[in-house]
């Protein structure tokens, strides 16, 4: 951080603040969360946890892994994903879809497309230690506060129980936030 804009550093500041909270809430205190080498936060042992934060917004989600393998929590602003960058982020079905849809709508859902594939990257990474593009899942809207996340035949998934996923995501004041939990697996599963 030492190189990091100030507007970067208070971002950083505030999750690691969000964190304290919320590790404090498990009965946890005066653990440094540092970072690891994939600049990924290091939880205390037993812990998995998430960190989100964008513009005028900060969040954290933690849990033991006795309860959950991993989680992942995202935010974006609802016009941060312009139409120029579809290609890169969607799949054709999904990309198909928001050219179905109003344009407002459209750029809503694009953000949570987005959002709901970062939430996923982020529950996973820790479990598999794969770096994953974005045409390596697809998302499909279940209703109108959760989705679900498919693997397209990715073997770098292969190792995660219970697919496909489902996550929640709350659009509000324009912000889309979206989260995801992997069940442990059972005692005895492959």
């Amino acid at each position: 951080m030492a190189r990091a804009v100030p507007k970067r550093v208070g971002e950083f500041a505030a999750g690691r603040a969000c964190a304290r909270a919320a590790l404090a809430a498990l009965n946890i205190a005066d653990f440094a969360l540092c970072v690891g080498p994939d600049r990924e936060p290091l939880w205390p042992e037993g812990i998995t946890g998430s960190i989100t934060h964008c513009a005028g917004y900060c969040g954290v989600v933690v849990a033991r892994t006795t309860c959950v393998a991993g989680l992942g929590v995202d935010a974006e602003r609802c016009d941060a994903v312009q139409r120029r960058l579809w290609d890169r982020i969607t799949v054709d079905a999904e990309r198909a879809w928001l050219e179905q849809l109003p344009e407002s709508a459209a750029a809503h859902m694009a953000a949570l497309i987005f959002s709901a594939k970062e939430s996923f990257f982020k529950c996973q990474f820790p479990l598999t230690r794969n770096w994953l593009n974005f045409s390596d899942v697809s998302v499909s809207i279940e209703s109108s506060q959760s989705f679900i996340i498919q693997s397209r035949a990715d073997p770098k998934l292969a190792s995660l129980p219970n697919g496909p996923w489902r996550g929640r995501f709350v659009i509000a004041n324009d912000l889309v936030v979206t989260g995801i939990g992997v069940q442990p697996r059972a005692a005895g599963a492959l």
